[in-house]
């Protein structure tokens, strides 16, 4: 991940998967008490992507003006799944969504985003009996939502 700020967090999360591993000490609940922690930090981080990844890139296409416009409108997006990554690379380009849902329905990168979101609103509501995420899996989806994001980031350098 080339931006800065993503990088920051993407390295917060990790720091904190290493904590969670030290002070879990092979405990099954602390480490279910982690993943969900970090289940909502990674979530948020998704969230923060794609409107610093979008931003960044219209403001060096656009005036300010319509940079504004442009994060104005992103900064509405909440628990974005992978359709509303979708949605919003066919409104820069078409083809950018075309080529990033081929992406995403590779190696269960769109289940990947799609359950960090989905475990995010369950904690976030409370609904304890529907979580079934450990900080192996955890992981696993932000891996795969880690190339994601650098897949989009890579679309939106070439132009």
């Amino acid at each position: 991940m080339k931006n800065r700020e993503i990088s920051r967090q993407f390295q917060q999360l990790n720091t904190l998967f290493q904590s969670a591993s030290e002070a879990t000490d092979g405990n099954i609940e602390l480490q279910s008490h982690w993943a969900r922690y970090l289940c909502v930090l990674a979530a948020g981080l998704l969230e923060n992507a794609l409107v610093e990844l979008y931003r960044n890139y219209a403001a060096s296409q656009a005036s300010e003006y319509v940079t504004n416009f442009v994060v104005s409108r992103l900064e509405r997006i909440q628990n974005p799944k992978t359709e509303r990554f979708l949605e919003v690379a066919g409104t820069f380009k078409p083809q950018w969504r075309r080529d990033l849902e081929e992406y995403v329905d590779d190696g269960g990168r769109r289940e990947a985003i799609d359950s960090i979101m989905t475990n995010r609103h369950q904690i976030a509501h409370g609904n304890q009996r529907q979580f079934n995420l450990s900080l192996v899996r955890l992981r696993e989806y932000i891996k795969k939502a880690s190339d994601v994001l650098d897949f989009i980031e890579n679309q939106l350098d070439i132009e």
